[in-house]
């Protein structure tokens, strides 16, 4: 069986969050903490043997209705008492009382934005789970709800749909879509329904699933298979199927190699270079690198100035980026032999963001830079005046995932950006 895992993209919440939550929820505890340096990455933490992962990724994504976690609590003690801790400084959709499917439900936001529906009733309806994640289908995907549980139930193994509860003649949905659908994956239920109402928010990466593999062969079957029909692909194992809903397909291997101080570093820098996970690559020998592959260009500015727009950080974020549709929001840069600087490099529609780093080996003010990536990869950069200009020379030792022609297009697009932020500012 594959263990499918929600997944919560929180600005910097995440483990504020975690702690909240297992303080809510009985039987709860807070499980491996992922860091990059001492800042928290990833927290797992599990509720009622239900596990969850929340990641510290940005601001890019809120959570909103289209994706929540249906709560079944057994008494009306424990239904009162979930409600009010969750309700407290968040939103209440529908409020906590009797209605035609429940004795006692609600629907809320809580102060993080996870949303949640609260009902009295039994575990054994939802095959004794405590926690399910529920897909309300709306705005483009509207009317689209039976055609997912159908989809989904043909691709896990161990599927079964429960039941489909379709709207009739008159009532709030269009006939014949879904009022209300229960399905199991892997044998881990879900909930599906579309909205009757027309309604501004649909599925983002706020909420995921991310699907375990034990093998690349298990890899690379959900990733063609979600991806196909209108789905898309993105960056470190993320992905949005036809429907937009988020998937991380994820092998084991990872989360052994990011948890491993010896590994993590080459791990999490092999990953960042993928689109689908790809295991041999994670472990891949650092020294079996590609060649050094070198970039240029004369900037018409005196060496002194160049080099002070090259590595003051306000600067830094002028022009650190190959093309228009991507930036460097935070760079930190403590430049001195033995130092280390990070540059956060992100797309500016928010769909990906990650750190550029390493420590300086070398550092000739004026003259030459010589640094260490975090992944082993040696990168080495000289000023010489030419002129009344500067002669910039960068090389780098080329890593093994893309090709080393996209390699040097890529570092002399950002080279060629230095070259005009510094003549537009001289």
């Amino acid at each position: 069986m594959h263990q499918i895992t929600p997944f919560l993209w929180f600005d910097n919440q995440a483990e504020e969050a975690a702690v909240f939550y297992t303080s809510v929820f009985s039987n709860a505890k807070i499980g491996n903490v992922i860091r990059n340096g001492e800042a928290v990455m990833v927290v797992d933490f599990s509720l009622d043997g239900q596990t969850f992962s929340a990641l510290n990724g940005g601001p890019q994504f809120k959570f909103n209705p289209a994706a929540s976690f249906f709560v079944t609590c057994e008494t009306e003690a424990e239904t009162d008492s979930v409600w009010q801790k969750l309700a407290e400084g968040g939103f209440v959709m529908m409020p906590l009382d009797r209605y035609d499917w429940s004795a006692k439900y609600g629907f809320l936001q809580d102060r993080f934005g996870v949303c949640w529906q609260i009902s009295l009733g039994k575990l054994e309806a939802v095959g004794g789970q405590k926690f399910t994640p529920c897909l309300l289908f709306t705005g483009p995907q509207q009317g689209r709800g039976e055609e997912a549980v159908r989809f989904y139930t043909g691709l896990f193994r161990d599927s079964t749909i429960t039941g489909i509860l379709h709207y009739g003649a008159g009532e709030d949905g269009p006939e014949g879509t879904v009022k209300h659908a229960q399905f199991s994956l892997e044998g881990q239920t879900f909930m599906i329904m579309d909205n009757p109402m027309d309604q501004p928010f649909t599925f983002n990466e706020a909420v995921s699933f991310v699907v375990n593999c034990d093998t690349q062969d298990e890899v690379d079957f959900f990733w063609e298979k979600l991806t196909a029909d209108g789905g898309a692909e993105s960056q470190c194992g993320w992905l949005k199927d036809k429907f937009g809903v988020s998937w991380q397909i994820i092998p084991e291997a990872l989360p052994r190699l990011l948890a491993d101080p010896a590994t993590a570093q080459r791990a999490m820098a092999a990953m960042m270079n993928m689109r689908k996970i790809e295991i041999a690559k994670l472990t891949q020998d650092p020294e079996a690198r590609g060649t050094a592959i070198t970039v240029e260009t004369i900037v018409d500015v005196p060496v002194e100035k160049v080099w002070r727009l090259w590595t003051g950080v306000e600067h830094v974020q002028n022009w650190n980026n190959a093309s228009e549709d991507w930036h460097t929001p935070k760079a930190v840069n403590d430049l001195r032999t033995g130092g280390s600087f990070v540059f956060t490099m992100a797309a500016k529609d928010g769909s990906f963001r990650f750190d550029f780093g390493g420590t300086y080996d070398a550092v000739e003010e004026n003259k030459r830079i010589a640094y260490t990536l975090a992944d082993g990869r040696k990168v080495a950069v000289t000023f010489e005046s030419k002129d009344a200009g500067t002669h910039v020379v960068e090389t780098f030792d080329a890593e093994n995932i893309h090709s080393e022609a996209m390699q040097r297009a890529g570092w002399q697009a950002i080279l060629d950006n230095f070259k005009k932020y510094a003549e537009h500012t001289a």
